[in-house]
């Protein structure tokens, strides 16, 4: 794959689960405590892969992203394992482009 095309990809998972952290909100008038089974992990989740999406692809400095609290920071283990996955994603279709040649 390339950078490109993971891009693109990961743009797209990015739409797909924000689309999806939208429907769960409307439906926390139905349940009687406000509670949403998923919604905290699928907004953390989507809040670490929009910080590593933006320092990964388009360079930008993680200050330019957010200024959270101090008890708010992210984790950092998981968005250098975020990056670590698309490196080797990336890395994966150049050995098979290098091994062709």
């Amino acid at each position: 794959m390339t950078f490109k095309e993971l891009k693109l990809k990961v743009k797209e998972e990015q739409k797909f689960l924000a689309q999806e952290i939208k429907e769960q909100k409307g439906t926390r008038k139905e349940v009687p405590d406000g509670y949403v089974d998923g919604l905290v992990y699928d907004q953390n989740d989507y809040r670490h892969h929009h910080i590593a999406y933006c320092e990964f692809f388009n360079g930008t400095p993680y200050a330019l992203i957010e200024q959270p609290r101090d008890n708010n920071k992210p984790f950092s283990n998981t968005l250098e394992s975020i990056k670590n996955q698309w490196e080797t994603e990336i890395d994966e279709v150049d050995e098979a482009l290098r091994d062709c040649a």
